[in-house]
């Protein structure tokens, strides 16, 4: 075997070692940016949940709600002006 032979085996077998490596990362690029999508709409979906239920909550504590449970659920009603007591310091 010449010189000339061991050196394009050489190269043959690096460029065959090249074109694997390059292969095998793009492969890991293509997993890395479907797992990317994949959390970018998990992403979207949790904001559209946590705006679902920012308006929820809104809507729970709002005095007049608060206040309608109070009278019709709990019975409860506004003192007379007489059953107020002012107390100063």
């Amino acid at each position: 075997m010449n010189l000339q032979s061991l050196i394009t085996m050489i190269l043959s077998v690096l460029l065959a070692s090249v074109l694997v490596a390059y292969v095998y990362s793009q492969n890991e690029t293509r997993k890395v940016f479907a797992t990317l999508q994949q959390a970018e709409q998990e992403k979207t979906r949790i904001n559209g949940e946590w705006a679902r239920l920012q308006i929820e909550l809104s809507t729970l504590v709002s005095n007049s709600r608060i206040e309608h449970l109070a009278k019709t659920e709990l019975g409860m009603k506004l003192p007379e002006d007489e059953h107020i007591m002012v107390i100063k310091r």
